[in-house]
């Protein structure tokens, strides 16, 4: 199914009902656990509840509320307009402008690409590094719960294979992976330059 048909056009094990409040808020703790540096840039990562018509939305108040579609950083910091950092995209209007930028992949594939991600920030000194030592420094393990507590049928999108990409915010360079699924949102988005 491609990304035009988005979230709800089959509900799936959304259908009868909200998410596992259990999952959510590990779901929600792991999420804050991921948010830091990697490489030169970030990873930010949110959980929220959502019925499947609602994913867009969410993901897209969830990128807006983080300053990443305006001349800010996610600290509320202006950037700075320098010529060499400074790359003109444009930035999704709305929810459906953002979710037509996202193909659906299946979970391995979402998977790796988290790894391939979290790899960037291997010197990393925050919560996630100390999280990722608690799994002996495999972060398979970690986008494995990720994946596991979003709870089965979940679909994903990304905007990257990591050559290639459809720009979803206002940096040099972005990648992000939403996760859908029983009444759970998982979006997570790395980016990188101003």
């Amino acid at each position: 199914m491609d990304a035009d048909a988005g979230p709800d056009a089959d509900a799936g094990p959304d259908a009868d009902g909200g998410p596992d409040a259990g999952n959510l808020d590990r779901l929600r703790g792991l999420c804050a656990d991921l948010a830091g540096a990697v490489g030169d840039g970030q990873l930010l990562a949110w959980a929220d509840a959502s019925v499947p018509a609602a994913v867009p939305d969410v993901v897209f108040g969830a990128v807006s509320d983080a300053g990443l579609l305006a001349d800010s950083d996610p600290m509320g910091r202006t950037l700075p307009r320098s010529p060499r950092r400074w790359q003109k995209v444009s930035v999704p209007a709305d929810a459906d402008e953002l979710w037509s930028r996202l193909w659906e992949i299946d979970e391995p594939t979402a998977i790796e690409l988290l790894i391939s991600l979290e790899a960037s920030g291997a010197g990393d000194r925050s919560r996630r590094a100390r999280r990722l030592r608690r799994y002996q420094d495999e972060p398979r393990d970690i986008f494995a719960e990720l994946a596991s507590l979003t709870g089965p049928g979940t679909r994903w999108w990304t905007n990257t294979d990591l050559t290639t990409w459809n720009p979803v915010t206002q940096h040099t360079f972005d990648a992000m992976v939403v996760g859908a699924g029983n009444g759970i949102v998982v979006t997570l988005i790395a980016f990188e330059g101003g």
